[in-house]
């Protein structure tokens, strides 16, 4: 059975360049952070990973980690964070965020190395 990723980023082209690089995982896909928690929350039982994007139309990835980590149905689902806003990585582990990828991203074996060391293959 693979395991389950959401991938919350209001941009289709990292949406998809994510889905082809963790191929080998089953992948969801959310534009903005309602639809983002409403995917974590039907899926709490069974996600192994969430990547999230800081800057998302409604609200942003930090409210969105605040919200997943507050939960208690969510808060152990391990969440890498992604954005091109570095200033941003020291808030957002310090919230639960178990990695920070800068963006752009380009190194599809790095991401696969990370994902992999995260939801153990």
């Amino acid at each position: 059975m693979k395991k389950k990723i959401l991938i919350i980023d209001d941009a289709e082209v990292n949406q998809m360049l994510l889905s082809r690089m963790l191929e080998k995982y089953e992948v969801l896909s959310a534009s903005n952070g309602a639809q983002g928690l409403e995917l974590v929350q039907a899926n709490a039982d069974t996600l192994a990973l969430i990547i999230l994007d800081i800057v998302l139309p409604e609200t942003t990835g930090v409210e969105l980690l605040e919200k997943i980590k507050a939960d208690p149905a969510t808060m152990d689902i391990p969440v890498i964070v992604m954005s091109a806003q570095h200033q941003t990585e020291e808030q957002v582990m310090e919230l639960g965020a178990i990695d920070f990828w800068r963006k752009p991203f380009y190194a599809a074996k790095e991401i696969q190395e990370r994902v992999a060391r995260i939801v153990g293959y």
